[in-house]
């Protein structure tokens, strides 16, 4: 058996930005298709998580961004404004419970 080597919560975090910030990269690539983004964004979505547990770990304070979904969108451009509205329509359709 071989010892292991103690890793820090510094350099997982390390790591963890890392692979956030090639992730944002691979995101951006206007060659991938329809399904490999949603993964990518699955797996970025995972690593902030990660990342969160890890600071909060460490006992860093986190401040949480409390903007709306309103305020995100004001910046897009009206075609991405229409198609995020309308899929939040028929996001909160899918999960009323009313029948």
């Amino acid at each position: 058996m071989c010892a292991k080597e103690e890793v820090n919560v510094d350099k997982l975090i390390g790591v963890e930005w890392d692979m956030l910030t090639d992730l944002r990269k691979m995101l951006s690539d206007p060659a991938l298709s329809t399904g490999e983004k949603i993964r990518l964004a699955n797996a970025l979505a995972y690593h902030a998580t990660v990342l969160n547990k890890l600071l909060a770990q460490k006992g860093e304070d986190s401040q949480f961004n409390e903007a709306t979904l309103g305020d995100f969108i004001r910046g897009i451009d009206t075609t991405s404004r229409r198609r995020i509205r309308r899929d939040f329509r028929v996001w909160t359709r899918r999960l009323s419970l009313k029948k």
